[in-house]
């Protein structure tokens, strides 16, 4: 059977009719689905602790394990203790004692529809078909890439010299650029450019930090008007004092699909209809317009370059709220090159060119 049909589950549950209905679900989906999969029970939180480790593809959990009553949540702890990057889901009766933080599939009650095995393990399997947990799971694709470029290009001899020299004169840099190394090298992995990406690929949402990078996108407060910061880098970096390098920051303005196709409805498009989209989204509609994509939390649009505004770092804060989005690194190359092209171009004055036509025939 491949591995794309198989998946690991942890169960910590101390009512021993609750386990047995659990392995009857689980055989029963391995026949619907024509999967298998490794159920690990455990009775108590020390059990769980001996048996955790990152091999899981997610784990359901009870709370009342004990006396206190909120027992599961030490297993979640520690799951999150040791980076075991796996979904959780709580199946418990005592629901106000949840720690409402790490349980990613959510926090069922039990008896209450929806929250049976069956609904649960449906909801893992969607996400095991997504591959995350084998590209993020303790032995997923990410561990086994970083493994090799721990082994191959950061700890043997002819790099391990340099990299002791920059930790020696500065211990927190070089450990920030041995992560952008590692990153790099996990990035070379996947630039194939042989795949159409999906659209929330453009996008880190929401993004990990509120600081202002180039292709962050902001909301404005007054209104639900999107921006794109077009700041080079350079100039966004942070000073001691807490302020941007640059004075002021550079906005593009987002305008709506509806606001540049206003009479086109929202299906049966026209055949005609839909070249002109297909040329908009292709960034062929003009020089100055460059596609977003729409996604469930972000409504898409066209950037115009020519809606620039500029605002002091103070202006920016009291216009804008902290940037929701931000256009990942990828696309935010493309759409620099674009923006620059757009206000670089020169042109030339025109040559009678007909005339030397005329002449040589």
């Amino acid at each position: 059977m491949s591995e794309f049909n198989e998946f690991k589950l942890l169960l910590v549950e101390d009512d021993q009719q609750d386990r047995q209905n659990c392995i009857d679900c689980v055989n029963d989906f391995e026949v619907e689905k024509k999967c298998k999969i490794e159920l690990v029970l455990c009775e108590n939180v020390d059990e769980a602790f001996a048996k955790l480790n990152g091999s899981f593809d997610g784990a359901i959990i009870d709370l009342k394990l004990g006396s206190q009553g909120h027992e599961g949540n030490q297993v979640i702890d520690k799951i999150e203790e040791l980076h075991f990057r796996i979904p959780v889901a709580i199946l418990t009766g005592t629901p106000d004692a949840a720690d409402r933080d790490f349980a990613h599939i959510g926090i069922f009650i039990k008896g209450e529809p929806g929250a049976g095995y069956a609904d649960l393990l449906e909801s893992f399997w969607s996400i095991h078909n997504t591959g995350l947990t084998r590209i993020m799971g303790g032995r997923g694709r990410i561990e086994v890439t970083l493994d090799q470029v721990f082994r191959k290009n950061l700890v043997p001899g002819r790099y391990r010299k340099k990299w002791g020299e920059y930790g020696e004169k500065n211990s927190s840099r070089t450990e920030k650029a041995l992560l952008r190394h590692a990153l790099s090298h996990l990035l070379q992995l996947l630039d194939d450019g042989g795949e159409c990406y999906y659209p929330e690929e453009v996008y880190l949402a929401p993004p990990l930090t509120n600081q202002i990078r180039t292709g962050s996108i902001v909301k404005e407060k007054s209104s639900e008007m999107r921006f794109v910061v077009m700041n080079p880098a350079c100039d966004l970096v942070i000073r001691g004092d807490g302020k941007c390098k640059t004075d002021r920051i550079l906005t593009v303005a987002i305008d709506l699909q509806r606001e540049l196709f206003p009479d086109y409805p929202a299906s049966g498009l026209s055949n005609k209809q839909q070249g002109e989209l297909k040329n908009a989204f292709n960034n062929k509609k003009s020089t100055y317009y460059h596609w977003l994509p729409k996604t469930d939390f972000f409504d898409g649009g066209f950037l115009c370059f020519r809606k620039l505004s500029t605002l002091t770092q103070e202006d920016f804060n009291e216009r804008f709220d902290p940037p929701d989005v931000q256009i990942s690194p990828s696309f935010v190359k493309d759409i620099i090159a674009r923006f620059s092209a757009y206000y670089a171009r020169q042109g030339q004055p025109e040559i009678d060119f007909e005339r030397f036509i005329t002449l040589s025939s």
